[in-house]
């Protein structure tokens, strides 16, 4: 929340579900709910990635549709399939000079080596 409030520019974030995540506990859940209330209301936008097909993807988008739906702001979630969607999303909301879609696409592909996931 500081990183948000204190910010002189808008802040935008990026969230990816990936594809074998599991469900989140009632915590988890309290806490996204909380995020979205709190802090996504004062942010430029942002996205959340529903990797996977099927089924599983429709049930992120579902419960991300749901909880924007009962919020009392305009929500600035959008949900998406890919990173590479993601990113063109966000692109418009990044800093000049912050290498664009594809700087944001190179720092989640190190992210991902750093932690162990696969890249996309």
């Amino acid at each position: 929340m500081q990183l948000v409030t204190s910010s002189r520019d808008p802040v935008s974030s990026l969230f990816i579900v990936e594809r074998g995540s599991p469900a989140p506990d009632d915590a988890t859940r309290k806490s996204v709910a909380s995020f979205s209330r709190d802090i996504v209301s004062r942010m430029s936008i942002s996205v959340v990635v529903a990797e996977g097909g099927g089924f599983r993807s429709a049930m992120v988008r579902a419960v991300g549709v749901t909880l924007t739906t009962i919020l009392p702001h305009s929500s600035k979630f959008r949900f998406v399939n890919d990173v590479t969607s993601a990113s063109q999303l966000i692109e418009p909301h990044l800093k000049p000079g912050s290498g664009g879609a594809q700087g944001l696409l190179a720092a989640t592909d190190e992210l991902r080596a750093m932690i162990g996931a696969k890249s996309r």
